[in-house]
């Protein structure tokens, strides 16, 4: 098996949900939409899911806010990022992985911006490539973006696929033939898809998989 190790990014390496939080906090005080309003975002978000023009369109019939919905966008993927951060825990995992000799690619669907939370965090230093959909012209769980990593890792495509998203993550993973952790962010699997091989809370429990024995 080839040392490969692929990464989701939001709500596997880093907290999507604690920065868009953090965002929606200061997104309603600047538009002085009152203490309740975060809430209200984060149930229009849909957990990243939704695309950004249907989410502020929710969002300018939800709140008294006039700024056109392609101005919201272009100022959410400058502002949104800023917010993430990523755990110590996380970053010393990933370095163990790679003094033991595995590739760390990140495959994660979404635009070119995906690239600023690699930036704010760092974690762009401890990988060995990144693949964005939007970049790649594919996205999870379709095979070419799984490929693809594997090819810019310098890899065969085969080893470990992690992540949260049963869709995305552990069926793409498993239609490439890659072994799959599923991050559990406190669910129970439930999805009637392909089960994956092992379900962890953190990255650093995952990595040990991983390694395996000593």
């Amino acid at each position: 098996m080839a040392n490969l190790a692929l990464f989701d990014l939001d709500n596997t390496l880093v907290d999507r949900q604690a920065a868009f939080l953090e965002w929606a906090h200061e997104f309603a005080d600047e538009h002085s939409l009152g203490d309740a309003a975060s809430a209200t975002l984060e149930v229009l978000d849909m957990d990243g899911l939704r695309p950004r023009t249907e989410f502020f369109g929710s969002v300018r019939r939800a709140f008294p806010i006039t700024t056109p919905v392609d101005d919201l966008v272009s100022r959410y993927f400058v502002d949104y990022p800023r917010h993430f951060s990523v755990a110590d825990e996380t970053v010393d995992a990933l370095r163990r992985l790679r003094t033991a000799g595995w590739k760390i690619g990140v495959v994660t669907n979404g635009q070119p911006s995906q690239r600023l939370k690699l930036d704010v965090t760092g974690l762009g230093a401890e990988v060995d490539a990144v693949c964005v959909s939007a970049e790649v012209g594919s996205e999870k769980p379709d095979k070419a973006i799984f490929e693809e990593a594997a090819r810019r890792c310098g890899v065969p495509l085969a080893g470990w696929m992690v992540g949260d998203s049963a869709g995305a993550d552990v069926a793409g993973g498993h239609g490439c033939g890659l072994m799959t952790i599923w991050m559990s962010r406190g669910r129970h699997w439930s999805s009637s898809g392909p089960t994956p091989d092992a379900i962890v809370a953190t990255i650093p429990e995952a990595a040990a998989l991983i390694l395996g024995p000593n």
